[in-house]
């Protein structure tokens, strides 16, 4: 990782200047999903993802540890399942962040993780950047170049970008672009557009539009290519999830 941080500080100060406005390069987002009392299966998060009980803990944990906390951050890759008791929770996926290593799987956070709903809410950028902050390891260089390509998959996952496409974009090798990617977004290029088109599916299928058709329309195969994902990605299917999900938010990261 350090490594591949030098190599993003090098392109940086090759090709984009003076980065200070972060207004002149678009941004990661922030996603939360408010979710009412259930279970999700096994799965493997994408992105570091942080629940928030609203009346009760939340029981997040797999064969080998379990953790039970009024908040509790999840490591992405690590299987695991979560119970979500009376009052529901809120599930925020942050992209961008990237936790430390030494980092347990499953940790308890704070109470003051409670106004990261109200902060959603209310759009409160200062708020936002601060929880952010509070969980990273050390700030990621930002090069506008791989932020661009972020934006593009945001707004339409169904482009299908390749990693050529991404060497072209990049002016990279493609393993050098790739790795460079990852550096930057702490995830790698194939996990990131599975992440950009699930949540384009999510938006659409919550607005009324139907399962398959949202699915297509962020280029999954079918509504089985998009239900197969969504528990792997979410522990749960597409029409379990609207069943219990009562509101979804997508915002710019400050």
């Amino acid at each position: 990782m350090i490594r591949q941080n030098r190599i993003a500080v090098t392109l940086l100060k090759q090709r984009s200047g003076d980065l200070r406005d972060p207004l002149k390069v678009p941004l990661f987002r922030n996603h939360l999903f408010s979710f009412a009392q259930g279970e999700l299966a096994l799965h493997k998060n994408l992105i570091t993802c942080v629940i928030v009980g609203r009346e009760k803990p939340v029981s997040v944990g797999n064969d080998t540890n379990e953790t039970k906390a009024q908040a509790v951050c999840i490591k992405p890759g690590v299987p695991h399942r979560v119970i979500v008791h009376d009052g529901g929770a809120e599930i925020i996926y942050l992209d961008g962040v990237t936790l430390s290593g030494q980092r347990p799987d499953f940790s308890p956070l704070s109470a003051e993780w409670h106004g990261l709903r109200t902060a959603f809410q209310t759009q409160d950028n200062n708020a936002l950047t601060t929880f952010r902050r509070m969980l990273m390891d050390a700030p990621t260089p930002v090069d506008p170049s791989v932020m661009r390509i972020v934006e593009r998959l945001y707004q339409d996952p169904f482009d299908r970008l390749s990693q050529l496409d991404l060497a072209q974009d990049l002016q990279l090798e493609r393993t050098l672009a790739l790795r460079h990617f990852k550096a930057t977004t702490g995830q790698t290029f194939r996990k990131f557009k599975i992440w950009a088109a699930i949540m384009c599916a999510v938006h659409a299928a919550h607005k009324g539009e139907k399962i398959g058709r949202a699915g297509i329309q962020a280029g999954f195969a079918d509504a089985a290519h998009l239900t197969r994902t969504a528990a792997d990605v979410f522990g749960i299917t597409p029409t379990q999830g609207l069943s219990g999900l009562t509101g979804v938010i997508s915002i710019a990261a400050p």
